[in-house]
């Protein structure tokens, strides 16, 4: 029996008028396979760079034809993290995947991603010189967007697994130790709770007041170590079961000046009131930075937000099986919020001299509204490294 996710992929296979689609392993293969446990390799961040290794040999791929057959052809390490019931499973070596194929692929129309897509392209021509190939890399982005049960009930745990481990780093942060050493405890948390992998590379900016590390936004320094007076903006990220959780918070040790304070406190406020003002079905995507942008000109911050109302650096994107899907929230976007979208939203502000701070949630959209998935406690921003949190 198809799941309500293989139906609509199949359609839009249908409605492309293609034969079938073939992908390596990457984020349209866990969609489509829904083999969640496989550790499949995302393309987190290559929204701003080409996807590489576009040209290498595959260790898994995912064939489905126009009449739903499914059929994964895998090598051996991976046979036993793919899901049995909704696909074939082939297991064989990579040096024998040409002649496999061959006896998989039955169409000439063929949908292909961007993993691994020259290897694809030419393994297709030599199986049948006639086959063509098209680019369906985001065929189901649309899909992907509505997150179903599975989805929301993992991405919610996984929301919450990031609040826990960032509280964890907060409370055992001590004077002296490197930005570096910081990351660390981030990825040692997750390899602590075999968590796979993280979303991204992790960030624990240290910005310390006063110094020429204070005077610009980036870039931030491995080895600058933690003294009093010195920002902390997290941006962190875990993949696990095949989603990705995207967060970010600030905290600050000693005693930060009011203006700084009271400047966090604003953006808190900024993102809680944009989520507020959700209406699913009617609020557009470019619509959010503008309440952002209204609370903290109510609350007189406008001047310190990163990105103003009319610039491009917009307040956020999607998330799901990759850290950033499409469309990111721009003023421009018209695309009109639905119940089971999740999106981060990651208001920025900068306080020349003092720091960088920046506020960053997993937001699902619901049937009559919006809620936080990650739930970090928005009152903590002071540290006091003497008492324990």
């Amino acid at each position: 029996m198809l799941s309500k996710r293989r139906e609509k992929c199949l359609e839009a296979i249908r409605q492309s008028g293609l034969d079938g689609v073939l992908y390596a392993l990457g984020p349209n293969f866990q969609y489509l396979s829904e083999s969640h446990h496989c550790l499949w390799q995302r393309n987190a961040m290559n929204t701003f760079a080409p996807i590489s290794g576009a040209s290498i040999m595959p260790e898994a791929l995912i064939y489905v034809n126009k009449e739903g057959k499914s059929t994964i052809l895998t090598i051996p390490k991976h046979k036993d993290t793919m899901n049995t019931l909704l696909n074939d499973v082939v297991v064989s070596y990579m040096d024998q995947f040409e002649d496999e194929l061959t006896h998989i692929i039955d169409g000439k129309n063929i949908g292909i991603g961007k993993d691994c897509d020259q290897w694809i392209k030419e393994t297709l021509s030599h199986i049948d010189e006639t086959i063509t190939t098209v680019d369906t890399d985001t065929l189901f982005e649309d899909i992907r967007r509505i997150k179903d049960e599975y989805e929301i009930a993992h991405m919610r745990k996984l929301a919450q697994f990031t609040d826990e481990a960032v509280m964890y780093v907060c409370k055992h942060l001590k004077p002296g130790m490197t930005m570096f050493e910081a990351e660390r405890m981030i990825v040692d948390y997750g390899l602590q709770h075999g968590i796979q992998d993280l979303s991204f590379s992790p960030t624990c900016g240290f910005k310390t007041r006063n110094t020429a590390n204070a005077q610009e936004i980036e870039p931030f320094e491995n080895e600058r170590k933690l003294v009093d007076g010195t920002m902390i903006a997290f941006d962190i990220g875990y993949m696990d079961q095949g989603y990705c959780s995207d967060w970010g918070r600030t905290v600050y040790y000693g005693k930060a000046p009011e203006l700084v304070k009271n400047g966090y406190h604003a953006l808190q406020e900024a993102q809680v009131y944009m989520v507020s003002k959700i209406i699913p079905g009617v609020t557009r995507f470019g619509d959010l930075y503008g309440y952002i942008c209204d609370k903290a000109e109510e609350l007189g911050y406008y001047q310190y937000l990163r990105f103003k109302r009319e610039e491009e650096g917009g307040n956020g994107h999607h998330i799901g099986t990759e850290t950033h899907e499409m469309p990111w929230l721009k003023n421009n976007v018209d695309l009109i919020l639905q119940p089971g979208m999740i999106f981060c939203s990651e208001p920025k502000m900068f306080f020349k001299n003092e720091g960088y701070m920046r506020v960053e949630d997993m937001i699902l959209v619901t049937e009559d509204g919006a809620e936080f998935l990650t739930n970090f406690p928005r009152d903590l921003f002071e540290i006091d490294f003497s008492k324990n949190l």
